[in-house]
């Protein structure tokens, strides 16, 4: 892992949400200090610490390694049911699409 990968991360992040080191401090549980260390890249989050850091800043702990470019992974359920009806066959997609159509016209504000 490249420590000033992770660095430039948090502190792009705190700076995006208009978070003061002090105030990500006090949510996850250090000193200002000990927090700024990160950003400095003088110490390493250890998992724990980097999985709080990740929810705080509503990013993947590999985005915050530099392993990805995307911010959140989808939830990978939710990935699979973007079309879990393409096995069906035709015919049957096809009714469906109709009810999800009637659906949305009988619920429509």
């Amino acid at each position: 892992m490249e420590n000033s990968l992770l660095q430039n991360r948090l502190k792009e992040l705190r700076k995006e949400l208009n978070l003061t080191q002090e105030e990500v401090a006090k949510k996850i549980g250090l000193t200002k200090s000990a927090y700024g260390y990160y950003e400095q890249g003088k110490t390493v989050p250890d998992a724990y610490m980097l999985s709080n850091l990740a929810k705080i800043f509503d990013v993947s702990t590999d985005y915050l390694l530099g392993r990805t470019l995307v911010r959140k992974h989808i939830d990978t359920v939710a990935a699979h049911r973007v079309n879990p009806h393409k096995d069906l066959p035709e015919e049957a997609q096809e009714q469906l699409n109709d009810y999800i159509e009637f659906l949305m016209n009988k619920y429509k504000k």
